[in-house]
């Protein structure tokens, strides 16, 4: 199984970043994934309550779906 090793950083002025972890043993070989956060992703993944969330949501149900749901699931009244 392969061995991840996760960190976030800054990239320096000499456009570089440094890596360095005691679980990386000298001389293995290694791939390098660099994944760049974006700014606007950032801004909108902003982390939202339950009940903003709840405030954008739209529901195509009938007005009497309370009353009817039973009826609607399984075509029959109770």
């Amino acid at each position: 199984m392969a061995l991840a090793v996760r960190q976030q950083m800054v990239v320096d002025q000499n456009h570089a970043i440094h890596l360095q972890s005691s679980e990386l043993k000298p001389g293995s070989r290694v791939e390098v994934i660099v994944l760049v956060e974006n700014e606007a992703r950032q801004a909108k993944e902003k982390p939202v309550s339950f009940l903003e969330g709840t405030q954008k949501l739209s529901i195509d149900a009938p007005p009497d779906f309370s009353a009817t749901f039973e009826k609607n699931l399984y075509g029959h009244s109770s």
